[in-house]
């Protein structure tokens, strides 16, 4: 239970930021980048519909289709911010006549975009942090996905996408790429919350070099290694695999150290987010 009500009060904390991104920056600026978002400002644009009857229709709509399609279990983490979030778009509505009303010159326009930008994918991030989605497009993804075999990510960027140049027909091109950059930046932040920022490198290093290798590690990083059994694909060759974590900082002077004694040795890197010791 404790859980779950964090879970439901994150969403509605991270839904009050998406409604605030959205009306201070794609709304006023008739940036149109997707999802039930995109459509609510084009029906604004032709119609005069408020954002938030839109956004509201939108994701009433992907519940009861996500009932019919998907079932219960897959949309109940959606059925939260489907509701909430076309609130909080219609509270903090009242914000996107104020920006419209001001004189920004282009600079002044971008630098809202990327705080917005940036608020909207920290609030995404915290949603999916916890297992639930916003809902609208999510849940559209998920039949898609389900009933022609296309990944989620794809069908995602799929209906973004054709909704995304809608907009440059109506709006012009210049406003997709002010949208692209938008979804970008939403994308890069959304992963950097999930995932955290990684401060340290993993490296797992194939050599014929291995004690020549592990000295250079104790020595120059005062670290210690991990030596895993490998057996080649290929060749069905039984091989050490030498494994460790350094600092970011620390990871050019780990590789050319590698190259330096041995030319030949077959390394991978990666990004290592989180580090325990041992209890």
């Amino acid at each position: 239970m404790r859980k779950r009500v964090k879970g439901i009060v994150t969403v509605i904390f991270a839904c009050f930021f998406l409604a605030l991104s959205f009306n201070i920056t794609v709304l006023p600026l008739e940036i149109v980048i997707g999802g039930s978002s995109g459509l609510s400002i084009i029906a604004n644009h032709f119609f005069g519909i408020a954002p938030a009857i839109v956004v509201f229709i939108c994701y009433l709509f992907a519940i009861i289709f996500g009932l019919l399609f998907l079932g219960k279990d897959k949309i109940k983490k959606s059925i939260v911010g489907s509701f909430i979030y076309p609130f909080f778009v219609y509270v903090t509505s009242p914000l996107s006549l104020y920006i419209k009303n001001l004189s920004l010159n282009t600079s002044e326009y971008l630098v809202i975009l990327i705080i917005g930008a940036v608020v909207a994918g920290a609030a995404h991030g915290m949603i999916y942090k916890v297992g639930y989605t916003a809902g609208g497009s999510d849940i559209a993804s998920q039949i898609i996905n389900k009933y022609f075999g296309i990944t989620v990510g794809t069908a995602n960027i799929f209906i973004n996408a054709i909704i995304v140049i809608s907009g440059g027909v109506i709006f012009g091109w210049d406003k997709v790429l002010y949208a692209i950059l938008i979804l970008y930046i939403i994308g890069a932040v959304t992963d950097k919350v999930l995932l955290g920022i990684s401060y340290s490198k993993k490296f797992y290093i194939i050599t014929n070099k291995d004690e020549e290798i592990k000295e250079y590690i104790f020595n120059e990083f005062n670290t210690t290694v991990t030596e895993l059994e490998s057996i080649g694909g290929y060749t069905n060759k039984a091989d050490q695999v030498i494994m460790c974590v350094v600092p970011t900082r620390e990871y050019f002077k780990l590789k050319e150290g590698i190259e330096i004694i041995d030319k030949d040795a077959f390394f991978i890197i990666t990004d290592a987010y989180e580090l325990k010791n041992k209890a």
